[in-house]
């Protein structure tokens, strides 16, 4: 089977582009599969080695030359927006695949007009729900804008494809047109650890990119007030990000030097998760959280703030963690102590999580996406 993946670039660091990336080696690791990675942008190395896994750059480069206001940006993303099409579609005419997969980049309101040969499958992928635009924006302006941008992907250009792929019913949920062409296959868990928590080390963890959305500063308030009662325990977070600097500050003014540590990036974050004894996240937004899973994946119990996204399909309310309601610090804390304070709950709950991680195993992943291109396959057959 041949299967092309277009996506905007994956030499640059983000979960989307690492997810490409995984996916592709392992769907080229079967016998029989064929697997191209179509970028837009030009330069780089990818962010893992390929593996039977052909890159290729259109060269297209939308994120070059937008200089000189508006209107001329507009004109320039216009005319980019052509020479993609045609490019894409004298590649994919070249490659004749059997199935072409939209990672929601640049392609994702044309590709499936393109006019191709092999007549291939196409399938959408969407890693947040249809209206994440719609709910993050206050002013009526940006509503407006953002209306218009959703009525023309979800009501009208989405239609066109084959199969439409969410990684939780959130992303599932709303009003579809075709509720048939929608589909949930997660996100799999990329990276395993042969370590495991042992729930004994007085160490909580947290990871992400350190920036608003993941609402670092307030887990750093939640320290300062469960420390008051565990001074023992200590907090880690991990990663980098524009906002460090001020939750350097945030640490300083409540005192937290020796409880709350800024421990930057790390190759290997599910090895350091299995020295810790609990997982902790408060961002204001998930698509699915693939840290928690990967939290989970070493026996880590987990306590979440239950923000809009998948997050609340990873973690099972009670048996794996708890979700907090989103914002509620105080209900937060309590919930963190009461971890800490019953040492046999933090065991089994991470137990627990360790065995539920399991059904997001790679190849698990692996074969539900081999599943749904071969039926898209098969019907495409049988409509010739």
């Amino acid at each position: 089977m041949r299967i092309v993946y277009c996506t905007s670039t994956v030499c640059h660091m983000g979960g989307m582009e690492l997810l490409t990336l995984v996916k592709a080696n392992e769907l080229a690791k079967l016998p029989g599969n064929e697997v191209w990675i179509v970028m837009t942008e030009d330069g780089g190395e990818p962010m893992i080695p390929l593996v039977n896994v052909k890159l290729v750059s259109l060269g297209v480069n939308y994120y070059q030359g937008d200089r000189g206001g508006y209107v001329h940006a507009m004109w320039a993303f216009h005319q980019k927006t052509k020479l993609h099409q045609k490019r894409l579609t004298a590649l994919l005419n070249e490659i004749q695949p059997d199935v072409v997969v939209s990672t929601e980049q640049f392609e994702k309101l044309f590709l499936p007009t393109l006019k191709i040969h092999s007549r291939p499958a196409f399938v959408r992928e969407m890693h947040m729900s249809k209206r994440y635009g719609l709910d993050g924006v206050a002013s009526w302006p940006k509503k407006l804008k953002e209306r218009m941008k959703y009525f023309q992907d979800y009501e009208w250009k989405i239609r066109a494809y084959d199969k439409i792929v969410a990684v939780t019913e959130e992303g599932k949920s709303g009003t579809w047109k075709n509720w048939d062409k929608v589909t949930i296959i997660p996100n799999p868990l990329m990276k395993r650890s042969t370590a495991v928590a042992d729930g004994s080390a007085k160490v909580a963890i947290t990871s992400g990119r350190l920036f608003r959305m993941k609402n670092f500063e307030s887990l750093v308030n939640i320290w300062s007030k469960v420390v008051r009662r565990h001074p023992d325990w200590t907090l880690q977070i991990w990663g980098n990000g524009g906002e460090e600097a001020r939750l350097k500050q945030q640490i300083e003014r409540l005192g937290l030097q020796e409880k709350v540590f800024l421990m930057g990036y790390t190759s290997d974050m599910v090895g350091e998760m299995a020295k810790a004894s609990l997982f902790v996240l408060t961002s204001k937004s998930e698509s699915f959280s693939l840290v928690t899973l990967e939290a989970m994946s070493v026996g880590l119990p987990t306590v979440v703030y239950n923000c809009p996204g998948g997050i609340r399909y990873v973690v099972e309310e009670g048996k794996t963690g708890f979700l907090v309601p989103m914002g509620d610090e105080e209900a937060f804390v309590e919930k963190v102590c009461t971890l800490i304070e019953d040492t046999e709950m933090r065991k089994e709950m991470g137990a627990q999580a360790l065995k539920v991680s399991e059904k997001y195993a790679m190849d698990k992943v692996i074969e539900q996406w081999m599943e749904l291109f071969r039926d898209l396959c098969q019907k495409k057959k049988g409509n010739k």
